[in-house]
């Protein structure tokens, strides 16, 4: 199955045991495109990924998405990981989303966090 978008469009893919997932990318022209990763190796590939997104945007302004596109795409969804776990490092907090195979590690400030999470719960109420 390809997803749509605009005039590309884009399928993933996980193998039964779950070692093995696939990327594959139809380009404009009509080919497509796929990548093979080792699920285990995958952590260090999508966290390079994301800094790196993370260097190139620090310096731009903020990014505005179309209706319909980023994360207001249909396909743009909370993800719940298999397991989350908390180390504390010094004033700042790691959080690890163990998504099976693929562990994202996040940065966070605990304060920053807290007044966040409040004043959301604050506007929902």
């Amino acid at each position: 199955m390809v997803k749509k978008i605009a005039s590309s469009g884009w399928r993933v893919g996980v193998s039964e045991d779950g070692k093995v997932f696939s990327i594959g990318v139809r380009a404009e022209n009509g080919l497509e495109y796929e990548t093979f990763f080792v699920g285990a190796d995958s952590s260090p590939i999508l966290t390079q990924l994301l800094a790196r997104m993370v260097d190139v945007h620090a310096a731009l302004p903020p990014r505005e998405f179309a209706q319909g596109s980023g994360p207001t795409h249909p396909l743009s969804v909370p993800l719940k990981p298999l397991a989350t776990r908390v180390e504390a490092r010094g004033d700042m907090a790691v959080m690890e989303l163990d998504f099976g195979g693929t562990v994202l590690k996040v940065e966070i400030d605990p304060h920053m966090l807290m007044a966040r999470l409040s004043a959301a719960l604050d506007e929902a109420r």
